[in-house]
């Protein structure tokens, strides 16, 4: 494991990268009329004060600016390292996109908790997280593994300020689903 990578080639990360942006659309697209709505429904912001606008982008950075930096991270040649890289990315972006499923099959302005909203409720953060703690192991790269875990914390505030909302809008079923449901995983 080290900090910084600068070998640019054709096994490198940009590989995952691609796979974490490139399985949402064709799944969006797979899903029809469906997809489009749920995924104009998942980039709805809710309302925020500028303060939160400005610590939300701080937080969403990262996500931005991660796929071009693995362009230049090669894949570690530590066997044991990549193994469990790869099987933490593909565990994450199986949730994701299974979240994305779940959220797509939703009706617009149904409180969803069902699929695997019933054990997270936030099942997209907590894959996202995973899958970018995977590759950074997959890459032996301590700043991609500290991205992750940034973007976890962060992720913590922004699922709150979600939670705000989703309270407003469903007063006593996002009360209730929010009592019986772990915000990320199963007990956590």
């Amino acid at each position: 494991m080290q900090w910084f990578h600068f070998e640019i080639g054709w096994f490198n990360l940009w590989i995952l990268a691609l796979i974490i942006f490139i399985t949402p659309v064709l799944l969006n697209i797979a899903r029809g009329e469906r997809g489009k709505t749920g995924l104009r429904r998942a980039t709805e912001l809710p309302p925020m004060s500028q303060v939160e606008h400005v610590a939300y982008m701080l937080v969403m950075s990262p996500q931005f600016l991660l796929p071009l930096y693995t362009i230049f991270v090669p894949f570690t040649t530590n066997t044991t390292l990549l193994s469990a890289g790869l099987l933490l990315f593909t565990a994450g972006q199986t949730i994701r996109l299974k979240s994305i499923w779940d959220y797509t099959t939703a009706a617009p302005d149904e409180l969803i908790n069902h699929g695997v909203y019933r054990i997270s409720r936030n099942p997209g953060y907590f894959g996202a997280a995973l899958v970018y703690l995977g590759m950074g192991i997959a890459g032996g790269s301590w700043l991609i593994v500290a991205i992750a875990i940034y973007w976890f914390v962060g992720y913590q505030w922004v699922a709150t300020v979600e939670e705000r909302f989703c309270l407003e809008k469903w007063p006593g079923g996002f009360a209730a689903y929010k009592q019986k449901t772990a915000k990320n995983f199963v007990f956590f």
